[in-house]
């Protein structure tokens, strides 16, 4: 009795590392990807399809149905008529999901802001004391930035400090005109001073011929450095600092 107990045990792992073999190739295959099964479990609703959490090697969590020997997947449908049981355990996991890359991607972005010097921030002090700060990833070359600035600043000062790094979208006269709101607030103290600034850059028409010789390497590095993280996809970006 025992070795047949063993016997099955030992058939029930070599088919859970088929499954696993099997699912990180097709994965491999279809996208270039190298993942790990962090949760399976077959579904009472669809005989040998099984729901699984997938996790690739930078850490994002994923979800997908898979066939019973893990060479194929089965995308998402609303069409699907699930078990209760089995909507109870895919929300479970995929509130689960949801908060692991949450965590991980707070962790990453608190690290990648840390990376970078006081002088790399304009600082905008809030209109009360203790308030929380947040980081703003903005661009003068941003429209809805460009709002932002024009009408909803103050509110904003109202519920919190900022720390503001720029990541111009592409345009030269953006990073031109990042790095001289950068210049011209190095030495300011009041945050009214300093919105002065940022209005005259983020709307002014043109710049002088002077200024367009502005070297501007630093905003440049400071651009790629954040966009080359994967973890900014675009402006503006907010993110609250602990």
């Amino acid at each position: 009795m025992k070795k047949i107990a063993l016997l099955f045990s030992c058939v029930a792992l070599f088919a859970y590392a088929d499954f696993n073999a099997n699912f990180t190739k097709s994965i491999k295959e279809l996208s270039g990807v190298d993942v790990k099964v962090e949760f399976k479990k077959e579904l009472e609703s669809f005989k040998d399809t099984y729901f699984v959490i997938a996790k690739t090697s930078k850490g994002d969590a994923f979800p997908v149905f898979v066939s019973k020997d893990g060479k194929y997947l089965i995308g998402f449908s609303n069409v699907l008529n699930l078990a209760d049981n089995d909507m109870k355990m895919m929300q479970e996991q995929l509130k689960k999901a949801s908060e692991e890359n949450l965590a991980r991607d707070k962790q990453a972005l608190s690290k990648l802001f840390a990376s970078f010097s006081k002088d790399d921030f304009v600082y905008l002090e809030g209109n009360k004391k203790g308030l929380p700060t947040k980081i703003v990833v903005t661009a003068p070359d941003c429209p809805h930035c460009q709002n932002q600035l024009k009408g909803d600043i103050d509110k904003i000062l109202e519920e919190s400090n900022l720390k503001i790094i720029f990541a111009p979208l592409g345009k030269e006269d953006a990073f031109i005109r990042a790095q001289l709101i950068m210049n011209e607030t190095k030495n300011l103290k009041s945050t009214k001073d300093k919105l002065a600034v940022l209005k005259k850059y983020y709307f002014a028409k043109e710049l002088s011929k002077a200024q367009l010789k502005t070297n501007y390497d630093k905003i440049k590095a400071n651009q790629e450095k954040i966009f080359g993280s994967g973890l900014v996809q675009g402006v503006p970006f907010v993110f609250s600092e602990e």
